[in-house]
């Protein structure tokens, strides 16, 4: 225990002196004064310090005003994407209803005899008259064709296909 303490205290007295040798160097190094470049530098520095403080200070301004416009951005898209949901929902209803509409009226022109049908389909526009064709049977079409007028006849079948346009 006593070989410990000795040792220990020789350590510390050999730190001491290397430790005064070390201050006693510092201090014999000469000081040197300060330049007037040395103040027109240092004050260089700091506008630069108190610039850089200013554009970091516009920078986080600027950044939490991008992320305010991203939220906005983000919650209006969220709800067009809804609307647009909604939207698509409702055309699929209403594209449900004029199917069934569409059906219903194919049906009825299907059992109305040709000669009472013919003068209703001379009355629409030709698109008209052939989506309806199309959705009827081919031998109740043959029946109907030759009661239209003969215009219409020609401009029903081109746009059934069934002769080239000229």
């Amino acid at each position: 225990m006593m070989k410990k303490m000795i040792i220990l205290v020789m350590v510390a007295m050999g730190l001491m002196v290397s430790g005064g040798a070390v201050l006693y160097a510092l201090d014999k190094q000469p000081v040197r004064a300060i330049t007037p470049g040395d103040l027109a530098k240092a004050l260089e520095l700091k506008e630069r310090e108190s610039s850089l403080v200013a554009k970091e200070a516009e920078l986080a301004k600027r950044e939490k005003t991008q992320e305010q416009v991203q939220k906005e951005l983000d919650e209006k898209l969220a709800k067009l994407a809804s609307q647009q949901l909604e939207l698509k929902d409702q055309l699929a209803a209403i594209k449900g209803a004029e199917s069934a509409e569409f059906t219903n009226l194919v049906k009825i022109y299907s059992v109305m005899s040709p000669a009472k049908v013919a003068p209703l389909l001379d009355s629409m526009d030709d698109p008209a008259v052939v989506k309806i064709f199309r959705a009827m049977k081919v031998d109740q079409v043959a029946k109907i064709m030759p009661k239209l007028t003969q215009a219409k006849a020609v401009a029903v079948s081109q746009g059934l296909g069934l002769i080239d346009r000229q």
